[in-house]
């Protein structure tokens, strides 16, 4: 059956990401590097702002720290994003690329993450009220409402992953890429969930050393964890992007994009 087949291979996909990052560590971890370092340059704004100076001084670190923080999670995004997608064609990531910044693109991926943002919120919300309902209702049951919460949030994250693919690579707009990420649910479902386990662990690494390492020596622990996630998330990336890359080579040639509504299909 061509949805069978169009399973995703996720233990190659991480391979290919470690493979990439391998073949351009110096461009990757280098625009992971700056990207993270003006991050939490704007959280040290945003917390300078909180603690500091009152009055309008407070009011512009608080909106300068805000800006860059947000500012530099889409330049993040959309340059790993691209170099991942450069890698799985079997393209060199180059440093001129990664850096650019793509204005109209990155508006499109904001409102897209937006778009996705709210769906998990309204999904938590409609779980909150099914849970306060049972709870009242039906105290002894409380436990389905959770359970059907969880398992509704986490279709919906992932459902997303390749958001940023969708709307970086094939230009769909904000509410297009959202139901495309849908439309992969019930075909690819194990593969999905199967891709969100892989992406927790990869980011739940960098932490584990950071306690490993604050464990070790009081102090380092934050220091082990930024460095573990620089190099954590061109890995993440290249993963997603390599994942991606499977799908788009495989709904072609079995038909499972005319059955999901991926890119190029007919429906």
């Amino acid at each position: 059956m061509a949805v069978r087949s169009a399973q995703l291979r996720i233990g190659q996909a991480v391979r290919d990401g470690w493979r990439g990052l391998r073949r351009c560590p110096g461009v990757l971890l280098g625009f992971s590097g700056a990207a993270s370092g003006l991050h939490l340059l704007g959280w040290g704004l945003f917390a300078a702002g909180h603690s500091g100076p009152e009055g309008f001084l407070a009011l512009v670190l608080d909106g300068a720290g805000l800006a860059l923080y947000g500012l530099s999670v889409l330049w993040l995004i959309q340059g790993l994003s691209r170099a991942g997608l450069a890698l799985a064609a079997g393209q060199a990531p180059r440093w001129s690329s990664l850096r650019r910044w793509r204005g109209g693109e990155a508006w499109r991926l904001l409102l897209a993450l937006c778009t996705a943002g709210a769906a998990l919120a309204l999904a938590g919300l409609l779980g909150f009220v099914a849970w306060s309902l049972v709870v009242f209702l039906v105290p002894g049951l409380s436990l389905i409402p959770a359970l059907l919460t969880l398992l509704l949030l986490t279709a919906v994250a992932s459902s997303q992953l390749f958001l940023a693919c969708l709307v970086i690579q094939d230009r769909h707009s904000p509410s297009e890429a959202f139901r495309r990420g849908l439309a992969l649910l019930e075909p690819l479902w194990p593969s999905l969930l199967g891709l969100t386990a892989m992406a927790g662990l990869i980011l739940v690494v960098p932490f584990a050393l950071g306690l490993l390492a604050e464990a070790t020596l009081a102090g380092l622990g934050a220091a082990v964890t930024v460095l573990a996630l620089v190099a954590a998330l061109p890995l993440l990336s290249g993963t997603i992007t390599a994942a991606y890359h499977q799908l788009n080579a495989t709904a072609p040639r079995n038909g499972a994009a005319g059955e999901t509504g991926w890119p190029g299909s007919s429906g």
